[in-house]
């Protein structure tokens, strides 16, 4: 037993066994106080109800109200509720005792009681309402401890809720206390109801020089190819006004979490901001051509795509022409295949827009995705190895894809025996940057690069004819 009901309960118990004992101590009481016996039982029995009644409003205070409350609802209660909620339980007893025991009318005693009520609960009707919100908040699902919501102007994640206030931590951790009275007349929104996901869209304005469709297309690989962003679904891309320097679009998007929303921004500007470098988009921010943002100083045609893609960076702009020339446009939708794996297609494929994926094993054979976006390719060993394609390569976006076939290439080695160097190099830097053969300081190994472009060089002349490279000797 604690020690705080160990005097009231011993007490209680000894008045109790005293009220019994009308004869034997009741009667001599009387006697000697000259008091009737019915008088000095009255008292006796008054103070074993008193007892009783002040045990009963400590353990409803500790055991019930500071006790199971706390417990059942986690927080913690005033000790201003339990004083009253025993102050409550002592005046119930007190009416009784003196209705019950005393036989005394109790009439005015109530009336007195409901009057001071009255007052006590105006003077702290402020109080009272922040109580009542209290409870009300710890029993509805509006929110709970370590939901983040927005409470009026205030945003933060739920800290505390105690009977008078709702402790909110913000981003920046400083602590808003926010009375319970003011969110019973608040518009509170929870974010982490029903779930985290949140939905969040960017603009970007961009020259009229680009064709809506091309916006569409990078923008929308670009916002799905960002690195470490959760979407719940595919993004969406619209053009949604017409300004004096461009066309404005808008990307639409739902991440998983909302907490993640500006590490996800970030990845989607960057990712959008490489995409439009390498397809050469401009972004418009005003109404002067001087004022405009150049992402870089390139066009859209396709003699510069070639021109951006890395296996012809050594060539002329002679051979970049007759590239162009012969290459094939293809478009695929999301989902389609364009080459499966095994398949014996002899040909490269350049991105122009969208982009392209593929399954592959890295150094640490683990099972990667691989993506290519605006100006890189794929299929090396099927054209220039004649190999069949390793990994089946899938549209993730509606994509633009130029195709140089075994054909066309044959014709470029005619016409230009040089290249069999370029390609081989560049090649050889390619294969050797996969396989992150690098030196100390960063720099591939001149021995490698020497080794692998000799093997390419073969290769070449193995399938292409030996004469095309000698003559040019």
């Amino acid at each position: 037993m604690k020690k705080g009901y160990r005097f009231l309960a011993v007490l209680t118990i000894a008045l109790g066994f005293l009220s019994l004992m009308r004869d034997s101590f009741i009667g001599p009481i009387a006697l000697v106080t000259g008091f009737p016996d019915e008088m000095v039982w009255q008292w006796v029995v008054g103070a074993f109800s008193a007892s009783l009644t002040f045990l009963a409003a400590r353990i409803f205070n500790q055991e019930f109200i500071h006790g199971y409350i706390e417990r059942a609802w986690n927080v913690k209660v005033p000790n201003l509720i339990g004083d009253i909620c025993s102050g409550i339980v002592i005046f119930i007893g007190g009416c009784l005792i003196l209705s019950l025991v005393f036989k005394q009318n109790i009439s005015a005693l109530i009336v007195t009681g409901a009057g001071s009520a009255a007052i006590l609960g105006f003077a702290l009707k402020d109080f009272a309402v922040a109580l009542a919100t209290g409870i009300m908040l710890n029993f509805e699902d509006t929110f709970k401890v370590g939901d983040k919501v927005k409470i009026g102007e205030y945003v933060g994640r739920v800290h505390q809720i105690t009977w008078r206030n709702t402790v909110l931590l913000t981003d920046s951790l400083e602590a808003i206390y926010i009375p319970n009275v003011k969110i019973s007349d608040a518009v509170v929104i929870n974010l982490d109801l029903p779930n985290a996901n949140t939905k969040q869209s960017l603009t970007f304005n961009i020259d009229y020089d680009v064709s809506v469709e091309s916006a569409e297309r990078i923008l929308y690989a670009a916002t799905l190819g960002a690195i470490g962003v959760k979407f719940v679904s595919p993004p969406y891309v619209y053009a949604r006004e017409l300004t004096d320097s461009g066309v404005k679009y808008e990307i639409q998007y739902v991440i998983t979490d909302y907490r993640d929303r500006k590490p996800a921004e970030h990845a989607i500007i960057k990712s959008v901001l490489e995409s439009m470098r390498v397809a050469n988009i401009t972004i418009s921010s005003g109404v002067d051509v001087e004022d405009r943002i150049k992402i870089a100083n390139r066009s859209l045609d396709l003699y510069h795509l070639v021109q951006q893609v890395r296996l012809f960076h050594q060539c002329s702009k002679e051979v970049w022409v007759s590239i162009s020339n012969e290459l094939v446009p293809r478009r695929f939708k999301p989902g389609d295949i364009i080459v499966h794996a095994g398949q014996r297609n002899d040909a490269i494929f350049i991105i122009a827009e969208g982009m392209a994926s593929r399954m592959m094993i890295n150094a640490n054979d683990s099972l990667v995705k691989q993506r290519f976006i605006a100006t890189e390719f794929f299929g090396r060993q099927a054209l220039f190895a004649l190999m069949p394609h390793i990994a089946t390569v899938t549209a993730e976006a509606d994509a633009l894809i130029y195709e140089l076939s075994k054909e066309s290439l044959q014709k470029l080695l005619g016409l230009y025996p040089e290249l069999i160097e370029i390609f081989a190099s560049t090649l050889a830097e390619l294969n050797l940057e996969e396989e992150r053969v690098v030196s100390v300081d960063g720099a591939l190994k001149p021995g490698e690069i020497s080794h692998v472009k000799n093997i390419y060089i073969g290769q070449l002349e193995a399938n292409y004819g030996r004469e095309t490279h000698t003559s040019s000797i």
